[in-house]
């Protein structure tokens, strides 16, 4: 039997007390002063020694495959670090968010929006970002699908990919331990290099680059987090003449 290493595991432990959105966990006995003081604390360290680089490096490798862009739209945008980030190194001057999820006081724009349909008219930005979202979705090709109809150029994508058991595993208990805090649900299902190819090729669009494996997580987590399992594309219209003429124009 495969076992996720024991920091893993017992981080994964304490955060599922935390969120009620998180698949496959069982409901855990109210948690005591000390327990919370604990998970406080963890979360704290997770938010400093993980999120904070791995948002910096995020960024990073989604403004090196999107070059200059001018307006920027990032589905699933959290507290809009990555798309405000994102949007320094690119030049973007109009950058906006949607989430199904709001969270208070984002540092970018972020409105409401079903998870699927996107309430913006077609092309209305240069670029737009999906950063650790599709594997998250009921249906990411739809997703995708309206992330291209909005997009006059290119859709970034940072996701992961899955090699087997091993991998989901360890894909698994990084998306519980991330994801505890905010309370976003984690569905527990990835894709292999070729379940992406032919996402993109249902939602209508092509591969046009893709940087892999990608480095995200610092010593000592990535010996946990492998840099296989991360990756960053750039998904273009896959007709001719699917790019709109953007609403600026």
């Amino acid at each position: 039997m495969v076992r996720i290493p024991c920091i893993t595991t017992l981080w994964c432990s304490l955060v599922q007390r935390r969120s009620p959105f998180v698949s496959r966990t069982t409901s855990a006995p109210p948690a005591d002063l000390n327990s919370t003081v604990i998970r406080s604390a963890l979360f704290a360290l997770h938010h400093r020694t993980v999120s904070v680089p791995r948002a910096e490096r995020v960024a990073t490798a989604l403004a090196n495959t999107i070059g200059h862009a001018g307006s920027l739209l990032d589905i699933g945008a959290g507290d809009g670090v990555i798309a405000r980030d994102l949007a320094q190194r690119v030049g973007a001057q109009r950058v906006a968010g949607v989430d199904v999820k709001l969270r208070p006081d984002p540092c970018i724009d972020v409105v409401h929006y079903d998870g699927e349909q996107l309430p913006f008219p077609d092309g209305a930005f240069e670029i737009v970002v999906l950063s650790d979202v599709l594997h998250h979705c009921a249906r990411p090709a739809v997703v995708l699908s309206e992330a291209l109809r909005v997009a006059t150029r290119a859709v970034a994508i940072k996701d992961h990919f899955r090699f087997g058991p091993l991998s989901d595993k360890i894909l698994l208990a990084m998306d519980v331990a991330g994801n505890a805090a905010p309370g976003v649900l984690v569905r527990g299902t990835y894709f292999s290099p070729a379940d992406f190819v032919a996402l993109v090729e249902e939602a209508g669009g092509r591969v046009a680059d893709l940087t892999w494996p990608l480095r995200i997580h610092d010593l000592p987590f990535r010996l946990i987090t492998w840099d296989r399992l991360q990756f960053a594309a750039r998904i273009e219209h896959a007709r001719e003449d699917a790019p709109l003429t953007p609403e600026t124009s």
